[in-house]
């Protein structure tokens, strides 16, 4: 259950930048999650939300947009894919190109001051 450790961190971040710059609440919360960090949404939603009961974080709306794998193929073009592929998940050739899909960050942070 590594959301718990996960959600921790967004709600340290989320609290150093209220406090930073004075505000009264944080409101929103957006991230970029990938796919292949194996984060489960609802699991991070529920956690953070359990950690951030009393703080100025309490409440707060957090929306998590997964990021998938982006495959290119010099068959197919560019897809996506939500697990790291060996061959192209339309035409299962080999020789592709396999990024992204790992990203974990905080993409934008609401406050009321």
């Amino acid at each position: 259950m590594h959301e718990l450790g996960v959600a921790n961190e967004i709600l340290d971040v989320a609290l150093a930048e209220a406090d930073r710059h004075a505000a009264k609440k944080v409101t929103s919360i957006r991230l970029r999650v990938g796919v292949l960090r194996a984060v489960e949404p609802e699991h991070l939603t529920f956690l953070f939300s359990h950690l951030a009961h009393g703080t100025l974080a309490d409440g707060a709306c957090l929306e998590i947009r997964e990021e998938p794998v982006r495959v290119e193929c010099p068959a197919c073009g560019v897809l996506e894919a939500r697990s790291l592929p060996w061959e192209c998940p339309r035409c299962k050739a080999t020789g592709i190109a396999a990024t992204g899909g790992d990203s974990l960050e905080i993409v934008s942070l609401e406050i009321d001051v």
